[in-house]
């Protein structure tokens, strides 16, 4: 087999297993919609490690499942407890927050994992802040993830400035210089961390 041969039998294996993960997407969106709970008390949650942080799936907006159906859903995608949870929750954050990014998934313009990361980086932004990124994100397919990043630090920063300043307080928090001893030659290291102004 030529390498040209090889290399179209592998793009193609690679389109048909993302074109597998499509289908899946839309089968747990389908599941959800029907597993929906109306309030916190049985909804699945994120877990930290094996710690139970009581947070929901996905972002705020998205529906909120059944634990125990979460659980049957997770056991037939063969995913760990943990690991089928934030997976799960993935999909409902495109699916309900990210309208654009999911339908980019859906037309084979953004691969299901690009998806996943950017789910991932947006699950904690208010709605009004998600629906900002996911209408930046219009046309996914190049997205870098520190241009991702930016684009998250700015929908903090106009539709949550309450938590971009504990943020931006809580980075304060970690300011530090340090000093080191005088070598032979009378010379000392410095290593600190310092507002950007200071450091100029």
């Amino acid at each position: 087999m030529t390498s040209t041969a090889l290399l179209a039998g592998l793009r193609a294996g690679v389109r048909g297993r993302e074109e597998s993960v499509v289908r899946e997407w839309a089968g747990i969106v389908e599941w959800a919609a029907g597993n929906v709970v109306l309030g916190s008390e049985g909804a699945a949650t994120i877990r930290d490690g094996f710690v139970d942080t009581g947070l929901p799936i996905a972002g705020e907006g998205a529906p909120l499942v059944s634990e125990f159906a979460l659980m049957e859903l997770v056991a037939v995608l063969g995913r760990s407890p943990d690991g089928g949870r934030v997976y799960v929750g993935r999909v409902l954050e495109c699916a309900w927050r990210l309208p654009q990014v999911y339908a980019s998934v859906v037309a084979g313009r953004l691969a299901p994992w690009r998806a996943e990361r950017i789910a991932e980086a947006t699950r904690p932004l208010c709605p009004d802040a998600a629906a900002f990124v996911d209408r930046q994100l219009f046309n996914a397919t190049g997205v870098g993830w520190a241009q991702l990043e930016r684009l998250i630090a700015e929908a903090v920063i106009r539709f949550d400035p309450e938590q971009y300043e504990a943020e931006r307080a809580a980075a304060s928090d970690h300011r530090y210089v340090e000093v080191g001893a005088p070598d032979a030659n009378g010379l000392v290291s410095i290593d600190g961390l310092l507002d950007a102004a200071d450091g100029r």
